[in-house]
């Protein structure tokens, strides 16, 4: 075991400009639809400190759920409180404290601090325990077991030696985690995995990563047929295996996606990667630049493509009192032009 506890200093990362291309519309020319080209400037992003720490016999409580009202919370109140589970063979890691709310927050935000506390802690996977609430769906877990992680899933207390981490500047880490997702251990596991032994004949060399239940396209049967014209082979990304989602971000020259959980892997691409361009595709409802800082940091290049704006959009977008977060899992429609013209900048 390392000295603990461990402060590291990060500096942001310097995110390029792009491009990010709307719907045609009548906003350019009254008489002429056209989409608008919108330049996003460069920008920087996290950046800080991050500590952890080695500490002996700590008690770690879940985190406490939102107060209910009613008869629903009086039954709950008459429940015996759970006992609390005693680790005594492993250090533990308490993830319920910042719960990782999909594929994509655990992939791209827990794993690598996890990596980087085990590794400057010199810690092995065999020697740790990842403690997650007690309804962890089974697609995190799987990704936990891809690395050799093994999981507490429990919304009891949990005591014995742990690593304690800062999770106030979480969201600082986005400047460094693609460095924690290559230290030796994950390049290892990977390697070992076969995700970089070449070319899979179950994977397309041009992939579309759609997305089923929500932030599904409105016109998917256009996009499909007009991106299959052109090579590309549309992927719902949790019919695959753990391996073959990693294996898909290694193998695959282009890729179009659905703004989600899917793009999550692509923190791990590794510098022999043949992937050398993205294309995300955007409801109005949820612009975010979370991907996009991604691809650059991994060496890929990255285009947006909004999607139209609906009448119920247009009053909220414009209160910039509060953040527009009401149609984040919307359907919505991509203009085939629009993405034509993305497609133009990277082939």
């Amino acid at each position: 075991m390392k000295q603990s506890p461990v402060t590291l200093s990060f500096e942001p990362f310097n995110c390029p400009a792009d491009i990010l291309i709307s719907a045609r519309s009548y906003f350019v020319d009254r008489m002429v639809p056209e989409c608008e080209v919108i330049h996003l400037p460069p920008k920087q992003v996290g950046g800080g400190e991050f500590w952890f720490a080695y500490k002996m016999g700590v008690t770690q409580h879940p985190e406490t759920p939102k107060p209910q009202k009613g008869l629903r919370q009086g039954l709950k109140m008459l429940r015996p409180k759970p006992e609390t589970e005693t680790i005594s063979d492993k250090v533990f890691l308490d993830f319920r404290l910042k719960v990782p709310q999909n594929w994509a927050h655990f992939l791209n935000d827990h794993l690598p601090i996890y990596f980087v506390a085990a590794h400057e802690l010199g810690l092995s996977a065999s020697e740790t325990l990842l403690v997650l609430p007690q309804k962890t769906p089974g697609y995190i877990r799987r990704a936990a077991a891809f690395f050799g992680l093994e999981t507490l899933c429990t919304d009891a207390p949990v005591s014995g030696d742990a690593v304690m981490l800062e999770t106030s500047r979480w969201i600082r880490c986005r400047s460094i985690r693609a460095e924690w997702a290559h230290l030796p251990f994950v390049t290892e596991t990977l390697d070992a995995a076969g995700i970089r032994d070449g070319i899979s004949v179950d994977l397309p060399n041009r992939a579309f990563l759609s997305r089923r239940a929500t932030r599904n396209l409105e016109n998917e049967d256009a996009v499909e047929a007009f991106l299959n014209a052109r090579g590309y082979t549309k992927i719902y990304p949790e019919d695959l295996s753990v391996a073959d989602q990693f294996k898909l971000f290694e193998q695959a020259e282009h890729i179009v996606a659905i703004h989600g959980a899917g793009l999550a892997p692509m923190l791990y691409r590794s510098d022999a990667s043949r992937l050398r361009g993205l294309i995300e595709l955007f409801p109005c409802g949820h612009m975010t630049d979370n991907f996009r800082v991604m691809a650059h940091q991994v060496g890929c290049a990255w285009a947006g493509v909004r999607g139209k704006i609906k009448p119920e959009h247009v009053e909220p977008a414009y209160d910039l009192s509060k953040p527009f977060v009401e149609y984040s899992l919307q359907s919505f429609e991509v203009d085939l032009h629009a993405l034509e013209m993305a497609l133009a900048l990277h082939i």
